[in-house]
């Protein structure tokens, strides 16, 4: 069976998670990981730390500390607000600890250089003279050249589309505030033009969004541009070019290595996991404003470095998530911090919730009014009532003297019990492709799950007539083995989300071992064993939400 190797941009070390980053990349790589792992595929799932990231360094000029302090702290901070959401990574890549992807990086570097795909340029650059320091990405910010909008350089998160930091309008100092003067600098570009031809025959061939697909075609409208790939620094991988070796080398192009390392590195704990050399399928999770980097610039690099590399076969970006109609932003503090959340907040609420809401091809916003509305008063509410009304019902099917003991249906289903069998199986099916990477929607696998309650519960409430009556409690009873078979698909559906809601409702079935290891049809004849159904699933309960102000 295929491989297959799934990555989520690595996070900078300037700040703690927020849920902007929870309902972006990580969170969707780990319900897409889950589900291909339930499936049967041979699935890993990497990160990384992004620590040469200047935004790290720039956080540590501001705060009086060390770039490396910077990074160690908020790098410990984001594994643990992983670790405490069930983001389950396979590798956490870290790029001062792994002597591979220093190694690989300068070696790719070199080795484009040496072939002419990475030249010498001079051409202006942003200098504070205040803080005597040149100012490129998170040093500088002014109006994007491209759409106006306010842009840090190198690229703009609102329009994608990189900068050369020189041609931003009013370019000011992120540290002092002070305006800009530009100044000459000799660094080292990357030509992309050379790689048209194997970029667009990439582009033609990878799964990606309409917004990202139309990003590249906008970078490519008019000729590729050549990319800075050094800058004159004092963080970050030195340069492996004479004349040059006191630049560092841009982190993004460090990235697209790092990957590379990071899967080299997999391999040895995994042996067939490498699809970038071994075959298989790579499918990349981002943010729309790291999309030029993936789908132009990293694809760019390794191909030129490695004919044979096998390039990812989808794309799965996300736009951005905000917080009361503002963008999410770390570095100016709008943000909600996760391990601050998570004291308060179950994880598997919060990935509901972020899933429900995922800006997946419009932006969405975040209201601590709106997650406690969705979960205590509308989809929980509605689960937990259906749980509590069927483990009633449950009991009186079980308990009737006379009755069969339930190990199955006690002949022919009734029609309306048959059906919502069927469209469990349904569900599932639907489901299965609503978690794939070329329709990844984890909103539509919980509108199909809430359908499905809603069928089980219309289905139980008609049923409630027969109770007791001779004659009829036998179909009844096969009624309540057909909501007891879609709880089953519940949870099963359910797990890629919240998998410790999953698992509670799995073993208050009577069901056996984990979800994650049993396929839903495997769990059709669940045992009518009286119990309290709701109550062995607390995290269904709407009074377990925790009702926050605006």
């Amino acid at each position: 069976m295929m491989n297959v190797l799934v990555t989520a941009t690595p996070p900078t070390p300037n700040g703690e998670l927020h849920l902007g980053h929870l309902s972006g990349p990580y969170l969707a790589g780990d319900v897409y990981r889950r589900h291909q792992a339930r499936s049967g595929t041979p699935v890993a799932y990497l990160s990384g730390i992004d620590d040469h990231q200047s935004y790290t360094e720039a956080r540590a000029v501001r705060d009086g500390h060390t770039a490396e302090h910077v990074a160690d702290h908020y790098g410990e901070r984001i594994e643990r607000a992983w670790a405490d959401t069930a983001i389950g990574f396979d590798l956490i890549g870290h790029p001062r600890r792994s002597s591979r992807h220093a190694e690989l990086t300068r070696e790719v570097f070199a080795a484009l250089h040496e072939r002419g795909d990475i030249v010498a340029r001079t051409r202006p650059l942003p200098y504070c003279s205040t803080c005597d320091r040149w100012a490129y990405e998170a040093y500088v910010t002014g109006a994007c050249p491209h759409c106006g909008t306010a842009s840090c350089g190198n690229a703009c998160e609102v329009c994608g589309l990189p900068n050369d930091c020189a041609n931003l309008a009013d370019p000011h100092c992120t540290v002092c505030g002070d305006p800009c003067e530009l100044r000459d600098c000799e660094r080292l570009y990357l030509q992309l033009e050379p790689q048209r031809k194997t970029l667009e025959l990439f582009w033609e061939q990878v799964r990606m969004g309409g917004h990202l697909r139309a990003l590249c075609h906008r970078i490519a409208d008019g000729g590729l541009p050549e990319i800075a790939v050094s800058h004159p620094a004092d963080w970050g991988l030195t340069v492996p070019v004479p004349g040059f070796t006191e630049q560092r080398i841009y982190v993004w192009f460090e990235m697209a290595t790092g990957y590379l390392a990071a899967a080299e590195e997999l391999e040895r704990l995994r042996p067939g996991s490498d699809t970038w050399r071994g075959g298989g399928r790579t499918v990349q999770f981002f943010g729309y404003d790291n999309g030029w980097f993936h789908a132009v610039l990293f694809p760019a690099v390794m191909k030129a470095y490695d004919p044979e590399v096998t390039l990812p076969a989808a794309f799965v970006s996300n736009e951005f998530y905000r917080l009361d109609g503002l963008k999410f932003s770390t570095s100016r503090r709008h943000a909600i911090w996760l391990l601050d959340a998570l004291r308060d907040v179950p994880a598997d609420h919060l990935r509901l919730h972020l899933c429900w809401d995922r800006p997946s091809a419009t932006q969405t916003s975040f209201t601590w009014s709106r997650f406690t509305t969705f979960l205590r008063d509308d989809l929980l509410a509605r689960w937990y009532g259906w749980l509590a009304d069927l483990g009633r019902r449950r009991a009186a099917a079980a308990n009737r003297p006379g009755e069969p003991d339930g190990a199955r249906p006690p002949g022919p289903l009734a029609p309306s019990a048959a059906g919502l069998r069927e469209r469990s199986a349904d569900t599932l099916r639907r489901i299965d492709a609503a978690y794939s990477a070329e329709e990844f929607s984890p909103q539509r696998a919980l509108q199909l799950l809430d359908q499905l309650v809603r069928d089980a519960a219309e289905l139980g409430d008609h049923h409630e007539h027969l109770r007791g009556l001779d004659g009829l409690h036998a179909e009844f009873v096969a009624g309540v083995h057909a909501e007891l078979a879609a709880a089953a698909a519940l949870a099963t559906g359910l797990y890629p989300i919240a998998p410790t809601m999953a698992q509670q409702l799995w073993s208050a079935l009577g069901l056996p071992g984990a979800v994650a290891e049993h396929d839903w049809h495997e769990a059709v004849a669940v045992p009518l064993a009286a119990s309290e159904l709701a109550a062995a699933c607390p995290l269904f309960d709407p009074a377990a939400v925790v009702q926050k102000g605006e």
